[in-house]
């Protein structure tokens, strides 16, 4: 995890708060087909990432340049919101996870 931490600027660390987020209310919602849930997430985290890129375009030298650094912290955070879901999904709330899997083979036994 730390490997993609080094890549992920600070500016857009929020960004990543903010998909966890909105794929938590995709989650919810029982209608939305689960299946496009990482499309719909990388769709708005690139978007939201080049937004916050283009915003700041003085710093870049073109817009090229302020559009792909958009694209690539939008589908860094993006994967970094999604392994943040994975942990929090596998760990659970008690910090241990080979406790659930022991607890779903003593519920096979029954």
């Amino acid at each position: 995890m730390e490997s993609i931490l080094q890549y992920i600027k600070a500016d857009y660390a929020i960004l990543t708060v903010v998909l966890f987020c909105l794929g938590r209310v995709l989650l919810s919602i029982a209608k939305f087909p689960q299946q496009y849930k990482l499309l719909v997430l990388t769709g708005c985290g690139v978007l939201l990432a080049c937004l916050s890129a283009v915003s700041r375009s003085g710093e870049y030298a073109n817009w090229a340049a302020a559009l792909f650094e958009g694209l690539v912290q939008g589908i860094l955070c993006t994967g970094l919101s999604v392994y943040l879901n994975e942990m929090i999904r596998h760990w659970g709330s008690d910090g241990c996870a080979c406790r659930k899997k022991e607890d779903q083979d003593d519920k096979k036994d029954e």
